[in-house]
């Protein structure tokens, strides 16, 4: 692994950790962060269900294993029953790691032109992003 990408790892766990709302804080510290935000990519801003007792089956297996949907239910089934509700999108810890991506492949000499075509935003708002290394 890089020493770039190795930062750019440790920069996206801090920024989850600060940035990520208390239940998706929770998840992380249950099932990793790779897990959770495999959940919220496809599943935020939806409602989903964790249920007491889940199959091998389970839509959400499938996502982020067995195991992790059997760590999720044993945290949150009470008296045998699931939780439902609406998992949160995490716009802005998603927006901050995706800002310090932008950052790390900019300071390694992508262009800006590049990085907006990659990311789908406006050269622009990835010169802004990247103003404070830039000047």
């Amino acid at each position: 692994m890089s020493r770039a990408s190795s930062g750019l790892r440790q920069a996206a766990t801090t920024l989850a950790s600060e940035l990520l709302p208390p239940r998706l804080r929770e998840f992380v510290r249950l099932i990793g962060l790779p897990a959770t935000l495999r959940l919220i990519e496809r599943y935020g801003g939806l409602r989903i269900y964790i249920p007491a007792h889940p199959a091998p089956d389970h839509p959400l297996a499938g996502l982020i294993g067995f195991d992790k949907l059997r760590a999720l239910s044993d945290e949150y089934a009470v008296d045998g029953i699931g939780l439902r509700f609406v998992l949160p999108k995490a716009k802005r810890a998603f927006d901050a790691i995706r800002n310090e991506r932008i950052r790390t492949d900019f300071s390694t000499g992508k262009s800006v032109r590049a990085l907006a075509a990659e990311h789908c935003l406006v050269e622009r708002q990835v010169a802004r992003i990247v103003a404070d290394i830039a000047f």
